[in-house]
């Protein structure tokens, strides 16, 4: 098990004041954690209050609570977010994520302001749904990071898949739809080929 601080400003700059490592390494570190089965909980899921203030945000944009804590659940390897409550009024403002709407969870605007280094990295937000021909797009990519990663389960996992990359037939609708203009349609083939082997 391991505690440290998640959230979109820390995740998505590179080694500065922000956050510890680049976004590979961060995206790394998340992936070996659930290939080898080291649960993270995370502390400071708004950036200390940072991000729920457009006038103190990195992204000049203001986030929910609800986007910052989805968006730290969608991180491979988290299994728990336990953000800071001062008071009831807090807990009962934060216990509201569990009656939220993929809408209302929904933190694609960040996409906009995604650094270089960040982009073409897919998230498995799942943004990029529906795919037209059922591939659950976010579990293809994240058994493929986990196999590269080593975890040896995930090539097991990623063939009971009913719908794999191979399904793949290029239409780019994937690629239109991802906040951070991961291209999809080709990264299916790499998929493809890998698992192939």
């Amino acid at each position: 098990m391991m505690m440290f601080s998640i959230n979109p400003a820390y995740d998505l700059e590179k080694g500065d004041e922000y956050g510890i490592g680049s976004v590979a390494e961060r995206s790394e570190l998340f992936r070996r954690c659930e290939a080898e089965g080291v649960g993270i909980s995370v502390m400071k899921p708004f950036h200390g209050g940072k991000l729920l203030d457009e006038k103190t945000s990195p992204f000049r944009k203001a986030m929910t609570r609800y986007q910052c804590i989805q968006y730290v659940l969608d991180r491979p390897g988290v299994l728990a977010v336990v953000p800071g409550v001062r008071n009831m009024k807090d807990l009962d403002a934060l216990l509201g994520f569990a009656e939220t709407s993929a809408e209302e969870n929904d933190y694609s605007m960040i996409g906009q302001f995604t650094p270089a280094a960040a982009l073409g990295n897919c998230v498995y937000c799942n943004h990029c749904q529906p795919c037209p021909v059922g591939i659950d797009i976010g579990l293809v990519n994240k058994y493929y990071d986990l196999a590269l990663a080593g975890d040896l389960m995930a090539a097991n996992h990623y063939e009971k898949l009913t719908v794999k990359a191979d399904a793949c037939i290029g239409c780019g609708h994937c690629d239109k739809r991802c906040p951070f203009h991961t291209a999809q349609s080709v990264r299916m083939k790499e998929i493809t080929a890998y698992f192939g082997k």
